[in-house]
C-alpha cells in the first residue's frame, strides 16, 4: 500500500512537472506572423484603401485601428465640402475671409508644403479652389449625361477668366496656426496633396508602432512600409491592366495622376479633373504620370504639377533631385523614348526601372 502511495505521488508530481512545461512552452511561443490584408471602404477620401502587412493577428488588428482613425480624421480635416467638429477646409472657404480661422497644426503643414511646391512650379496651386469649383460642377453634370448618351457642356468662358483673378498663395495670410483670406473669393482646395499627405502620416504611425512591412494602396496611392524587392503595376490608361512592372527594394511613395479616373467627354474628347491654372482648362499632355519619391505628399503633389508640363519641362525640373517619373503619353517628345507599344510613347526619369508587364 505504501509503495503504492509512493508511486501515485511519484507520477502526480512527474505529471505537473509536464503540465508545468508544456504551459511554459505556450507561454513563450512567439504568435504566428501570417500575410493579412484588409479594404477599408468608410474612412474616407472618396476611395477605398487597402492595407497589408505580414504579422500576427493581434498587430494587425491594432494597425488596422490605426488606419481607421487616421485616415477618418485626416478626411475630415481636408475635406472641402462639408463641416465638421474641427476647423477644416470647408470652414476656412466659408468664415476665412471675415476674420483669421484657427486650424490643426497639420493643416498648416499641408499648406506650407503645398506652397513649396508651388514656389518650384506654379502648375500646382491649392489656392484654385474657385477654378476647380467650376470644372467640378460641369464634370458632375458631363458624367451623368455622358451616362445618358449625351454629350456634356464646358463652363463658360468668362466664368474661368473671372475666377483666375482669384487665385495665388499672396491672398493667402498665414500666422502662425491661423489663415485669413485676403481675397473674399479664394477658395482653397487640396484635393491634390490631401490624400498624399495624410498617407505619409499613416505610414509614419504605422512605422512607429512598429509595422516595417507591407503596404497601403490608398485609390492609387501607393505606400510601400519596408524595404524589399517590389514589384508595382502602373495601370494601362484605357484598361484596368497593369501596363508597366516598376522596381525597387526601397520603401518609396508611388502616386498616379492619369485622364482615365473622373472625367466626362464632349465630342468624344476627353476633360480630366486635372486642371493647368495657368490655361483655366484641362491639361491633356499626357494620360498619366506616376512619381516615386520617399513622402506621399510631395509624390501627389508633384504628380499633378507633372501632369500639367511637358514631358522635357518634367525632366528638366525633376534634376538634380531623388524624384522619379514615369509618362504614358500619345506624343512624341524630343528626348529618347523609354519604352514604345503600339498605344503608348513611356518616358521615365534616368536609372527609373520599369518594363512592360506580362498581364
Amino acid at each position: 500500500m505504501k509503495k503504492n502511495i509512493q508511486s501515485w505521488f511519484l507520477f502526480s508530481i512527474c505529471f505537473l512537472i509536464l503540465i508545468a512545461s508544456i504551459l511554459f512552452y505556450l507561454s513563450n511561443q512567439k504568435p504566428k506572423e501570417t500575410t493579412q490584408s484588409i479594404t477599408l471602404t468608410n474612412v474616407g477620401f472618396d476611395t477605398a484603401i487597402t492595407f497589408s502587412c505580414t504579422t500576427t493577428k493581434t498587430e494587425f488588428d491594432s494597425y488596422v485601428s490605426l488606419i481607421q482613425e487616421a485616415y477618418t480624421y485626416y478626411n475630415q480635416l481636408f475635406d472641402q465640402y462639408h463641416s465638421n467638429d474641427i476647423n477644416n477646409v470647408y470652414t476656412l472657404n466659408q468664415k476665412a475671409k471675415n476674420e483669421y480661422i484657427q486650424v490643426d497644426e497639420e493643416l498648416i503643414d499641408c499648406i506650407q508644403i503645398a506652397k513649396k511646391v508651388y514656389e518650384i512650379n506654379s502648375k500646382f496651386d491649392i489656392t484654385s479652389g474657385s477654378l476647380l469649383s467650376i470644372w467640378h460642377t460641369k464634370r458632375l453634370e458631363g458624367i451623368s449625361l455622358n451616362e445618358q448618351g449625351k454629350d456634356g457642356f464646358l463652363p463658360d468662358e468668362n466664368e474661368i477668366h473671372e475666377a483666375k483673378k482669384h487665385i495665388g498663395f499672396n491672398l493667402l495670410d498665414i500666422q502662425g496656426n491661423t489663415i485669413h483670406y485676403l481675397d473674399p473669393q479664394l477658395q482653397l482646395d487640396l484635393g491634390g496633396i490631401a490624400k498624399g499627405y495624410a498617407s505619409q502620416k499613416v505610414k509614419e504611425k504605422l512605422n512607429e508602432a512598429g509595422c516595417d512591412n507591407g503596404f497601403i494602396n490608398a485609390g492609387g496611392n501607393v505606400v510601400l512600409l519596408g524595404k524589399k524587392d517590389w514589384h508595382i503595376g502602373i495601370q494601362d490608361p484605357d484598361s484596368n491592366e497593369s501596363l508597366l512592372d516598376y522596381q525597387t527594394n526601397e520603401d518609396v511613395c508611388i502616386v498616379t495622376s492619369g485622364d482615365y479616373q473622373r472625367y466626362y467627354t464632349i465630342d468624344n474628347q476627353k476633360y480630366s479633373h486635372i486642371i493647368d491654372p495657368d490655361t483655366g482648362y484641362p491639361a491633356n499632355l499626357h494620360r498619366s504620370v506616376t512619381v516615386i519619391c520617399k513622402d506621399s505628399a510631395i509624390a501627389d503633389a508633384y504628380s499633378t504639377l507633372l501632369f500639367c508640363l511637358s514631358v522635357e519641362d518634367g525632366i528638366k525640373l525633376l534634376e538634380d533631385t531623388d524624384i522619379q517619373a514615369i509618362w504614358i503619353t500619345n506624343q512624341e517628345c524630343s528626348i529618347e523614348k523609354t519604352l514604345q507599344n503600339e498605344n503608348y510613347n513611356i518616358y521615365c526619369t534616368p536609372d527609373t526601372k520599369i518594363s512592360f508587364t506580362t498581364s
